[in-house]
C-alpha cells in the first residue's frame, strides 16, 4: 500500500496576514493534529517546488503577475492589497509554492507514485479569477492543477470536487466553456461570493460540465452525502474523469464563524471515502488541495479525519470536543435534488 503525498512547504507560513482569519496558525494547527495523531510518519512529505512565471501565465495574465509580485516585495510584514486580503513579502514565494504543489501532486498521482495526495498549501486559490485575486486566493491552485494534468499529461476529462461552503468562482469561471473539466462545488446558500447558482451548469462546449449544489445554512452530514449519492456520483460515473481533484475546505465545520453550516470532522472523512469510493469505481487517481476552514481546531480536525482515511483507507472514529448538531435538525434538501435532476443535463441524459 503506497502512503499518501503530503505536499507542504514552511514557505506556506511566511505568507504573513496580520491578525487575518487565513493565518500562518491554519496550517500549524493542522501539522500539529497530524502529530497528535501520530499521522506524519505515515505520510511521504514532499517539498513542492516554486511554480514558476511562465505556468502561471497559462490562467493567470502576465500583468496581474507582476503587479501582484511587485506589491508583496514592498509589502513588509503585511498590508492590505484589497479590502479582504492581505500581502507581506512572503506572499508572492508562497502562493508561487502553493501552486507548484498543486502541479507537482497531479505529476505525482499520474506518474503512479501515489494513489492519493493532500497539499497542505496556503494562500488557498478556488476563487482566484485570470485577471485578479479574489476571497484571500492569488493563483488558482487547483484550475492550475488541473490545466497541467490536461497540457502535460493528455488527459481529456478531469472532474474538480468542491466542499468548501463558499462557491468555487474561479475554477468554474475559468472551465465554464471546458469540458475536459467537469466541476462540482457544493456551497452555502446564501452566501458570499453570491454565485454557484443552480442554472450555471456551463456553456458552449461546456454545457453540462458545471455542477452546482447551493446548500441552506446548517447543511451537514446527511445533506452532503445525500446529494453526493444522488447528483454527484452519478454525474461523474457517466463522466469517467481519468483524474479528481478535490478543492478541500473545511469551513462547512459547523463551529466555523464564517458559514453556517453543520458538517463535523467525521462527516468530512465519510466525504472522503466516498470520493476516493468514486475514484476506485472509474478508475482513477484523487488529490486534495487545501481551501478554505478558519476555526483552528476543527480545521485541524477535519484535516486530520480526511488523512486518517487516506492512510487507513477506510473511515475510523473521529471523536471531537464539540457539540455535533441533530442531524434531524438539518434542512430537507430534496426539493433542491429535485430542481436540480430538472435543470441539469448530466441527469436528462441519464434518465433517457
Amino acid at each position: 500500500m503506497k502512503p499518501p503525498f503530503l505536499f507542504y512547504s514552511r514557505d506556506f507560513l511566511d505568507h504573513l496576514t496580520a491578525g487575518h482569519p487565513e493565518s500562518p496558525e491554519r496550517i500549524r494547527s493542522v501539522l500539529q493534529g497530524l502529530d497528535t495523531h501520530h499521522l506524519l510518519s505515515k505520510l511521504k512529505q514532499v517539498e513542492p517546488p516554486k511554480l514558476a512565471d511562465a505556468l502561471l501565465y497559462r490562467i493567470h495574465s502576465p500583468h496581474y503577475i507582476q503587479r501582484f509580485a511587485q506589491f508583496s516585495a514592498q509589502a513588509g510584514q503585511g498590508q492590505r492589497i484589497d479590502e479582504d486580503t492581505v500581502v507581506s513579502t512572503g506572499s508572492y514565494p508562497a502562493a508561487q509554492k502553493a501552486a507548484g504543489a498543486a502541479v507537482s501532486m497531479v505529476d505525482a498521482l499520474l506518474s503512479g507514485q501515489c494513489d492519493t495526495a493532500f497539499a497542505l498549501v496556503r494562500p488557498p486559490g478556488h476563487h482566484a479569477m485570470p485577471h485578479y485575486l479574489m476571497g484571500f486566493c492569488f493563483f488558482n491552485n487547483i484550475a492550475l492543477a488541473a490545466l497541467h494534468a490536461i497540457e502535460q499529461h493528455q488527459l481529456t476529462r478531469v472532474a474538480i470536487i468542491d466542499w468548501d461552503a463558499h462557491h468555487g468562482n474561479g475554477a468554474e469561471a475559468i472551465f465554464y466553456n471546458d469540458p475536459r473539466v467537469f466541476t462540482v462545488s457544493w456551497h452555502q446558500d446564501p452566501n458570499w461570493p453570491g454565485t454557484g447558482h443552480i442554472d450555471e451548469v456551463g456553456a458552449g462546449p461546456g454545457k453540462g460540465f458545471n455542477l452546482n449544489i447551493p446548500l441552506p445554512k446548517g447543511s451537514g452530514r446527511k445533506a452532503f452525502l445525500e446529494t453526493f449519492k444522488t447528483l454527484v456520483a452519478p454525474a461523474l460515473k457517466d463522466y469517467a474523469p481519468q483524474l479528481i481533484l478535490v478543492a478541500a475546505g473545511y469551513d462547512a465545520h459547523h463551529a466555523d464563524t464564517m458559514t453556517e453550516m453543520g458538517m463535523g470532522a467525521h462527516d468530512f472523512a465519510e466525504l472522503t471515502a466516498a470520493i476516493v469510493s468514486l475514484s476506485h469505481a472509474v478508475g482513477c487517481h484523487t488529490g486534495f488541495l487545501l481551501e478554505g476552514g478558519y476555526h483552528l481546531e476543527a480545521l485541524s480536525n477535519s484535516v486530520t479525519a480526511t488523512l486518517m482515511t487516506l492512510i487507513y483507507q477506510e473511515v475510523r472514529p473521529f471523536k471531537e470536543s464539540f457539540l455535533l448538531p441533530d442531524e434531524r435538525s438539518e434542512p430537507d434538501i430534496h426539493p433542491l435534488i429535485t430542481k436540480i435532476k430538472a435543470q441539469h443535463p448530466s441527469f436528462q441524459k441519464l434518465i433517457q
